[in-house]
């Protein structure tokens, strides 16, 4: 069987396919979304490239929640609709689920992806719930449970809370900007750009950098001091953020962190002196147990292609 395979996020997709549950390297490939109109015409002109060979079953992973046969986009202008997508590919089974329960049904073999492990803790600890969280176009998270099975949710947008007088600064940027302030607005790529203009106001100092694309360049190649510290209050942010979420999962099994802006701070999130782990572990009377945690950086760009394929083995056998 031929199954297609695609995450689509709020800036790119990545698309490939599984042929007998093996993934096709030939067939891997990453479009920027702002290069076309709508999805369905990225989708058609992947599927009219030379080499492709036609599917059986396409399983779509989305940056929203799924609620139906058509689904509109986060963070993109964009709708989905699975009967569309079938019409113009031919693939007569198409499948929409939320990029975070794919992202939760790869780990059903996390030792399967490239990972670096930001904090080993207790390894005997491996059986429990995994989380798996992830900050780049938005933030969200997805917990796979002891049993297998995927808990989604949209944790990130719930209300960001303010814990230093930094936080607050940037608390009232957004709320005056949107009305509220949520993780998904500050644990993103355009977070980490009002993260440096925040730091920028509070030092009286002309920005220069707009975009994560700059800041975290300027950071790691040009030790920009006020980027450095842009970077290292966004993963501190982060940090606290993940080790919330792991409180309230009870992530015993570990934590998985991915997405590309978590990615290309990697320098800033690995490490003893970390102020992600700092934050991650600083949880008062729940210290010790948020220190036994094993905490791992996802490297893997095809994690959410892989569990796409783990939610058809398992709850996408049924055709529509």
């Amino acid at each position: 069987m031929i199954v297609r395979v695609c995450d689509l996020g709020g800036t790119h997709c990545r698309i490939g396919q599984y042929v007998d549950g093996h993934l096709d390297a030939a067939s891997v490939a990453r479009f920027e979304n702002s290069d076309h109109a709508s999805f369905t015409a990225l989708m058609r002109h992947y599927h009219e490239r030379s080499g492709i060979a036609p599917a059986e079953r396409m399983v779509i992973a989305l940056a929203a929640p799924v609620t139906g046969d058509v689904v509109a986009l986060t963070n993109l202008d964009w709708t989905i609709d699975r009967d569309e997508i079938s019409r113009a590919t031919g693939v007569p089974d198409v499948f929409l689920i939320n990029d975070f329960e794919a992202l939760g049904h790869a780990l059903s073999s996390p030792q399967s992806l490239e990972l670096r492990s930001l904090n080993e803790g207790n390894s005997a600890t491996g059986n429990g719930t995994k989380l798996i969280l992830g900050a780049g176009t938005g933030f969200n998270c997805a917990a796979r449970l002891s049993n297998g099975s995927v808990v989604c949710c949209e944790a990130g947008h719930s209300t960001f809370v303010a814990e230093t007088d930094f936080d607050r600064a940037l608390q009232r940027w957004f709320t005056q900007e949107y009305g509220r302030c949520s993780f998904d607005r500050v644990l993103s790529g355009s977070g980490l750009g009002a993260i440096y203009q925040t730091v920028c106001r509070l030092e009286n100092q002309t920005p220069i950098h707009a975009t994560s694309h700059q800041i975290i360049p300027a950071a790691l190649e040009q030790g920009d001091i006020l980027a450095v510290r842009a970077c290292h209050e966004f993963v501190r942010i982060l940090g606290r953020a993940a080790g919330d979420l792991a409180l309230v999962f009870l992530a015993t099994g570990g934590v998985y962190v991915t997405g590309g802006v978590a990615r290309g701070l990697d320098a800033f999130m690995s490490g003893p002196e970390s102020r992600f782990l700092s934050a991650f572990k600083a949880k008062g009377r729940m210290a010790e147990t948020m220190a036994a945690v094993p905490v791992k950086l996802v490297l893997d760009d095809n994690t959410a292609l892989r569990g796409c394929l783990e939610w058809q083995k398992t709850t996408g056998n049924v055709t529509h």
